[in-house]
């Protein structure tokens, strides 16, 4: 007889996690700037193909909304975790869109910096992870991380770097602090809980 394969628990956070760093590789893979193109300039561009384009943005929308929807925790947790999402990845598009027509211009270093690739897959990736592992408030600090690849971008933009180069360093970076950041959430979680306990045991009993 088969062994029936159950999706418990564990099943379902081994499939949120795959999909939630599937769907960051893919939004920080995905050249951003090829669909605020195409949504511009459709059917202009003989080299345009808009639903392509649209198709690759909304996978990264589903495979987060999805991963997050499955994780195993508390209804508020997964629901927070999915706006994250939702409202960033689309007010993302929205922006480089009103960018992109001319709709949006000054200050141009602004709109560069909240609409940096690596910095918006840091925060939808990071930080629903964040909230659906039900970290404590204190061990959100790591989503400062989320500041530097907007950073690096300049420098790299500045360097002259090719667009491949560009693009592995991005790509690594986003990588590497992402799970870095993860990791040291959990780190300072352990801690932030440790001192309460402690705290806690000191105080005297009534």
């Amino acid at each position: 007889m088969a062994v029936r394969v159950r999706f418990d628990r564990n099943a379902r956070y081994g499939a949120s996690m795959v999909g939630v760093l599937f769907a960051a590789y893919l939004n920080i893979a995905t050249n951003f700037d090829a669909f605020i193109q195409a949504e511009n300039y459709a059917g202009v561009l003989g080299t345009d193909v808009p639903a392509v384009d649209v198709f690759e943005f909304l996978i990264c929308l589903g495979l987060y909304v999805v991963s997050f929807a499955i994780f195993p925790t508390s209804g508020a947790r997964r629901l927070g975790a999915v706006t994250l999402a939702c409202v960033t990845l689309l007010l993302w598009a929205t922006i480089g869109i009103e960018r992109g027509v001319g709709n949006i211009v000054e200050p141009v270093g602004l709109w560069q910096f909240v609409t940096d690739q690596g910095m918006i897959t840091l925060l939808v990736s990071l930080g629903g992870w964040l909230i659906v592992r039900e970290r404590t408030p204190g061990a959100f600090v790591v989503l400062l991380l989320i500041l530097i690849p907007p950073g690096a971008s300049k420098l790299l933009i500045e360097s002259s770097v090719t667009s491949g180069a560009y693009s592995l360093v991005t790509i690594g970076l986003v990588v590497i602090l992402g799970l870095g950041g993860a990791w040291l959430a959990v780190s300072l979680d352990r801690r932030i809980r440790a001192g309460r306990a402690r705290i806690a045991e000191a105080q005297p009993r009534k």
